[in-house]
């Protein structure tokens, strides 16, 4: 065999296959090339769930193993072509309503395209968070938003292409990255992404936010922040998504305020505007700055808080986009570490 890849290795499938029995019964299916499996019930390993167009065409183990030989070329070949996923892929950023500075006020729709509400499923409870688009297949947002009491999220379903959740598309995600350093007392590393069922459809309506690539100065920046959150401390989510302008505090202010809680500003920020900001239901949601060149920019990740939400001693914490760069690009372009959804596991320290 020949090294393709850092996890892949090219080979004859025919090298695999123990023994082929005549009349097997899935023996014959082989002309829709998207999987190969071990069949349980044997040993030997076999293309399944496939239509085939040919049952009565006579196969023989020649035939059959240069078929099988292809299909496992052919599927190696379209995991690669996956796998080349980027972040900032063209026409990321891109608003498609004039945005000025905004001050608790509801977004036009096309306006930030890149949003995302997220309805989150558990064994006994339910909850809400917000998200952003990054590629075809994947949503950015907080991992304290996937774990809740220490067990894994079951259920997301993705709602975007509205700025009134009621009525926008609706997606499932089927598989979650948690940073494996994310601390659920301390709300560091607070950082993942989930992997949708269905690949986003890129239009006016649905398109993927820019990220930075390098580290980005935001001490004293004015940057919004959007979610379907609640408009007060103790309020409920609202239907139709909304925007505030708030203000990126010095490193020193976020530490002295959060350091029994390991604050770091390699790795986070803070930022307020009293009165406005974030609160209950906006988590997992963007931090964003609008470029020089007229593109959005997430910057940051709705984190967490304390006390009343935009109280003037209670600036809201962010985990920082630009921290996590290399972890982001290796999330995009590789399924490891990936976990199903659907599996109630207890989440370890």
């Amino acid at each position: 065999g020949t090294i393709i890849t850092e996890r892949h290795v090219l080979t004859a499938a025919h090298c695999l296959v123990l023994e082929l029995q005549k009349h097997h019964p899935r023996i014959l299916s082989f002309f829709d090339f998207s999987a190969i499996k071990h069949h349980s019930s044997s040993r030997h390993w076999l293309l399944t769930n496939h239509s085939c167009r040919e049952c009565g065409t006579k196969m023989t183990p020649t035939v059959v193993k240069s078929l099988i030989g292809l299909s496992l070329l052919l599927v190696t070949l379209h995991g690669l072509s996956a796998q080349k996923v980027t972040l900032n892929p063209k026409g990321c950023g891109v608003s498609f309503h004039k945005t000025m500075i905004v001050n608790g006020t509801e977004v036009k729709e096309t306006q930030y395209p890149w949003m995302v509400f997220l309805e989150l499923q558990y064994a006994d409870a339910a909850r809400a968070c917000g998200g952003t688009i990054i590629t075809e297949r994947h949503v950015l947002t907080a991992a304290h938003c996937l774990v809740l009491d220490n067990i894994y999220v079951q259920k997301v379903v993705v709602t975007y292409g509205s700025v009134d959740r009621r009525n926008g598309k609706k997606v499932e995600a089927s598989k979650m990255l948690i940073h494996k350093g994310y601390h659920m007392t301390k709300h560091v590393n607070d950082i993942a992404l989930l992997e949708v069922k269905y690949a986003f459809q890129f239009s006016k309506e649905v398109t993927p936010i820019c990220l930075p690539m390098t580290r980005v100065p935001l001490v004293n920046k004015n940057a919004i922040v959007s979610g379907w959150g609640s408009l007060y401390y103790g309020g409920q989510g609202v239907d139709f998504l909304r925007q505030t302008t708030v203000s990126i505090y010095p490193s020193i202010i976020c530490s002295l305020l959060y350091s029994r809680l390991d604050y770091s500003d390699v790795y986070q920020c803070c930022a307020n505007r009293v009165g406005k900001g974030a609160c209950k239901g906006d988590s997992g949601g963007p931090l964003m700055l609008l470029t020089g060149t007229g593109r959005f920019q997430q910057v940051g990740i709705v984190s967490y808080g304390a006390g009343t939400c935009g109280g003037i001693f209670n600036p809201q914490v962010y985990t920082r986009v630009d921290g996590y760069v290399d972890w982001l690009t290796r999330g995009v372009s590789s399924s490891a570490g990936y976990k199903p959804l659907g599996e109630q596991k207890t989440y370890m320290l």
